[in-house]
């Protein structure tokens, strides 16, 4: 079967990348779904290498806290990338008085934070939030350095991961116009081209296997396709594969 990174693997990698530069305690990363009026965020993950994994709940009520914080909200509208410590941004009042400082200081039991807020095009891409305990100390301004270095790279292939990029844009036109896909079908075909099995997917999508099934089998009949396999070859050959809908 072909395989095609996801856009979880990708952001592990560069985990560990950051954490050969700067180590780290805890790693939250999350891709930016940006609308006219609001920002969203979508499918958070945590670095599964790092001393603290926060499970799934907490991660997401972690990036929704940080996403919706209103001196993070004020970052998010700028129109270049940008890679800063707390520390460097907001007084030691921002930790004790805000839910997301509380969450980090509290529940996660971080002191340090350095944030990397990836735009591109005028898109808020995603994030990639760095956690230290107090022990480890803060980041250093070479580790900053360095991370300012490599924050271009990520960004331009978390453009090609993103929705809203030129490539998702021409993936849904095809997946749509040439092959006559719902919405709820294309979800799923961006994550059949991700790997994931039909439980995985219901399991993601809070629905039945047996739906998920369905949908499978009517993706493949509006392919011309017999089974999963074939759904993943047309997208990569339609150039059609997308990691979001």
């Amino acid at each position: 079967m072909i395989m095609m990174a996801s856009v979880e693997e990708f952001r592990e990698t560069v985990f560990e990348v950051i954490s050969e530069m700067a180590p780290f305690d805890c790693g939250i990363s999350y891709v930016v779904k940006n609308d006219q009026n609001e920002k969203h965020c979508l499918e958070p993950i945590a670095y599964t290498k790092a001393a603290v994994v926060p499970d799934r709940i907490l991660i997401e009520r972690a990036a929704e806290l940080a996403h919706k914080s209103s001196v993070y909200c004020a970052l998010e509208w700028q129109k270049k990338s940008i890679v800063f410590r707390d520390s460097d941004m907001f007084n030691d009042t921002f930790l004790s008085q805000t839910d997301i400082g509380r969450l980090v200081h509290d529940e996660l039991g971080m002191s340090y934070a350095c944030k990397i807020f990836m735009v591109h095009k005028g898109l808020l891409l995603g994030k990639f939030w760095l956690l230290r305990r107090k022990e480890s100390g803060n980041f250093t301004d070479k580790e900053l350095f360095c991370m300012r270095l490599l924050e271009p790279m990520i960004m331009r292939r978390m453009y090609e991961f993103h929705p809203q990029s030129e490539r998702g844009a021409y993936a849904r036109r095809v997946l749509r116009e040439r092959f006559g896909l719902t919405e709820r079908e294309r979800e799923i075909t961006a994550l059949i081209c991700r790997g994931m099995s039909n439980r995985q997917i219901a399991d993601k999508l809070i629905c039945a296997e047996a739906t998920v099934k369905k949908h499978v089998s009517a993706i493949a009949k509006k392919m011309g396709e017999s089974n999963r396999s074939g759904i993943i070859h047309r997208c990569v050959m339609e150039k059609a594969v997308l990691n979001y809908v």
